[in-house]
């Protein structure tokens, strides 16, 4: 017998391939698998996605969602609602943030619903 044939010979004698070896290894491998899937089980720290200064995160979070949605119902006023005119887009009453804001948000909701479905399921 030649060398490299002993050295798999010995190889495969080590490793242990009975039948119930192989479904425990399945087993383990599958509850580690549930383990790494289970959603809940996931820890989420907000911070990790937040562009901001350490020690501010929670500041620049109440900034982003007072401030973005504003913004994206401003651009839908502007480019939908009065079709990119500006004569028209100074004709709405811009001082009510807080109906201006609320249009905002249900646009990024949507978005995140959108995406939400693409990518989840």
């Amino acid at each position: 017998m030649s060398h490299y044939a002993d050295k798999y010979n010995r190889s495969l004698k080590s490793v242990n391939t009975t039948h119930e070896s192989v479904e425990d290894y399945q087993k383990k491998s599958k509850k580690v698998r549930r383990e790494k899937e289970a959603f809940l089980n996931r820890e989420f720290d907000y911070r990790d996605y937040i562009f901001a200064p350490e020690g501010y995160e929670g500041v620049m979070l109440f900034l982003y969602i007072m401030i973005v949605p504003y913004l994206i119902a401003l651009a839908f006023l502007f480019l939908f609602i009065a079709k990119a005119h500006y004569q028209l887009f100074l004709e709405f009453d811009l001082a009510s943030y807080f109906i201006i804001w609320a249009i905002g948000y249900e646009i990024c909701v949507v978005f995140a619903l959108i995406i939400f479905f693409l990518f989840m399921v």
